[in-house]
């Protein structure tokens, strides 16, 4: 259940339809796992950023536009009728 608090922190709004999409969709809960990780790498790389390591600079970039492309897929399994 941990991969469903990354993606409610995120969309706290949505918070209804991402349960909905939680139960029913295992491709979405995927989703939310694989968001739970990047998120929490993110975290890791930018940590590492800020104490000046250019690695961590350039992975925290990468990460950073993997977790916006796991929200906009997120969107699109929550926005299915």
């Amino acid at each position: 259940m941990e991969a469903f608090r990354a993606i409610v922190t995120r969309f706290p709004l949505r918070e209804l339809d991402i349960r909905r999409c939680f139960n029913r969709d295992a491709q979405f809960r995927a989703i939310c796992a694989d968001y739970d990780e990047a998120v929490k790498a993110l975290r890791r790389w930018q940590q590492a950023a800020k104490q000046g390591d250019r690695e961590g600079s350039r992975k925290a970039a990468d990460y950073e536009r993997l977790v916006a492309e796991l929200e906009a897929e997120a969107l699109v399994h929550m926005n299915r009728p």
